[in-house]
């Protein structure tokens, strides 16, 4: 969800810049194409179809997809929107996918015979981070947390976008596109960003989003410390690994219901046993 939020935003503020870097295209327009909710039902909130002009007259769309984890199945999705673009357009269409986790099965084609697809993979951790930077495209900075880097090259982006000449509101987008993307590389990069920048970070509409995501983290992490701490106090020390299975679970509902459990059950024997069907 986060990541989509940060690529929707990314892709209407700076597709020219993504399409020019990216596809190596000469653009003298772009347009994203904004289509009604009936006529993309296909279509998820991290996939952005763009009407490109070059600077031959040449015009094609450009369909950019942002996708976090791989799935075995985007070839085939990306052979339907591709499908479904070039029936409406008459227009060629080129695909574009950037990879944010890494994943060596990750491929950027689909044959068997039949079915032929072909499209653009950008697997953002293979990027340099400081070719990014090089570019001076104000646009690409927040990429640079995606792409091959550390620390230094993040607040160097982050410095950068800071100090442009952008208005406001634009500064506090690409800055919290920047610091979701650095959520990648760890939380403790994520909250220098936001003690750094969050008195401009709160004039953009995505900074609710982290807002959000923090409050929900902190209240599971309450009751994930709440069910150890029970467990603890009734049946002794908890052994290393079933604290972190119990820190591995996401889910509020899940959580509220082991609390209930570790309240009731008569041992940790059987407190494992509901664990592990949880798990299962």
């Amino acid at each position: 969800m986060k990541y989509d939020v940060a690529s929707k935003r990314l892709a209407h503020l700076g597709v020219k810049s993504l399409v020019s870097r990216f596809l190596q295209m000469e653009v003298e327009d772009s347009e994203l194409i904004e289509e009604l909710p009936q006529e993309t039902a296909t279509l998820r909130s991290s996939d952005f179809p763009i009407r490109v002009r070059e600077t031959n007259g040449n015009e094609l769309i450009v369909l950019l997809e942002f996708q976090t984890p791989w799935e075995s199945d985007l070839p085939l999705r990306v052979g339907e929107y591709v499908l479904k673009f070039k029936r409406k357009y008459h227009l060629f269409v080129k695909p574009l996918v950037f990879l944010f986790r890494k994943h060596y099965s990750a491929v950027d084609f689909y044959d068997d015979g039949v079915i032929s697809i072909r499209y653009r993979l950008m697997r953002m951790w293979e990027i340099d981070g400081k070719e990014l930077l090089e570019a001076e495209d104000p646009y690409l900075l927040p990429l640079v947390a995606a792409a091959k880097s550390g620390a230094d090259e993040i607040f160097e982006a982050e410095r950068r976008i800071y100090s442009s000449q952008f208005e406001i509101g634009i500064k506090a987008d690409l800055l919290t596109i920047l610091t979701i993307f650095a959520g990648l590389k760890g939380k403790k990069i994520v909250e220098e960003l936001l003690r750094r920048r969050r008195d401009i970070m709160i004039e953009s509409v995505a900074y609710d989003l982290i807002k959000e995501e923090g409050i929900k983290e902190g209240t599971l992490e309450t009751t994930r410390r709440d069910i150890l701490e029970v467990l603890e106090e009734r049946f002794g020390v908890v052994p290393v690994r079933f604290v972190e299975n119990v820190k591995a679970i996401g889910s509020d509902f899940v959580l509220r219901g082991l609390l209930r459990q570790s309240v009731r059950c008569d041992s940790f024997e059987e407190f494992e046993s509901i664990l592990k069907r949880v798990m299962s």
